[in-house]
């Protein structure tokens, strides 16, 4: 039963993420199972963990516990901490999961020979571990524009197009638009002149005529190019190069890569205080 209960709100415990400065104590009330830095997990802790963390596995739960203390200690010299009213919420929040009082809550736990307490002293140290370390990392890791565009581009979801102006003329009036290209360079005055209008297109490569399409895409912002085929030229401006994100909105793969950046932090950092901290494994 209360696995189940520890299980069905473990995603929602994650959403508490008000900090404030708090001090951390915890009682040697039952067996020690591990220690770091000489701060004890309790074989308490390991039955908490085998229900929040939904396992059996002792190993698998008393190294995430050791993770999760080395964190702890990390905030604690930072003066990080969880306000008791949140700890208090999150109890009401099991209960009420689960269509319980506090005191049925608490009468299930005393079958798994735990408290209220170790409950909330459990959840304090994972809603830290799991929320409160990205309250400190965020201050060293950001997004910058130059990630977002390799991220769309490593992705292949950036679609190039080139905005052109272009101008499309019989051969029969090939002279005609030499003499004025003579006098101007404007494709709109070469319009007027020949009695022509022009298009302003957005395209992709590929989408003009071969000869002509080639000569766009080699060609920079400002640039006048030619081509032709069998009845017709082609003079063309380009106007603009523009990318299009065909994936996630900008904001969505700011979150994602944020995300992702803080994951990454926090497991170095976890293997920077390992290396550093002194580790005691007892069973």
């Amino acid at each position: 039963m209360v696995g189940e209960n520890l299980k069905k709100l473990s995603g929602g415990i994650l959403l508490f993420t008000a900090l404030v400065v708090l001090s951390f104590a915890q009682g040697l009330v039952d067996r020690v199972v591990a220690s770091v830095n000489g701060d004890p997990i309790l074989e308490s802790d390991v039955k908490l963990g085998m229900l929040f963390y939904n396992t059996t596995d002792r190993r698998e739960v008393i190294s995430r516990l050791v993770d999760v203390w080395l964190i702890n200690q990390f905030l604690q010299g930072k003066g990080v901490g969880v306000q008791e009213e949140l700890l208090d919420q999150a109890l009401v929040k099991i209960a009420q999961a689960n269509n319980m009082s506090l005191e049925r809550l608490q009468n299930e736990l005393q079958k798994e020979g735990l408290t209220l307490r170790d409950l909330k002293e459990f959840l304090r140290k994972e809603i830290l571990f799991s929320q409160g370390i990205y309250a400190v990392l965020l201050r060293e890791v950001n997004v910058s524009a130059l990630d977002l565009e390799l991220e769309k581009l490593k992705r292949g979801e950036v679609e190039v197009k080139r905005l052109v102006e272009v101008l499309v003329v019989d051969k029969k009036d090939g002279e005609r638009l030499m003499r004025a290209l003579e006098k101007t360079k404007d494709l709109r005055e070469l319009a007027k002149a020949l009695g022509l209008k022009v298009e302003t297109l957005l395209v992709k490569k590929g989408e003009l005529v071969e000869s002509l399409d080639k000569e766009v895409w080699n060609a920079k912002v400002g640039d006048l190019v030619f081509g032709e085929d069998k009845e017709h030229i082609y003079v063309a401006k380009v106007l603009e190069v523009k990318e299009e994100y065909k994936g996630k909105s900008l904001e969505e793969l700011r979150e994602e890569l944020l995300e992702k950046k803080l994951e990454e932090r926090k497991k170095e950092l976890l293997q920077n205080l390992r290396k550093k901290s002194f580790i005691k494994i007892i069973g």
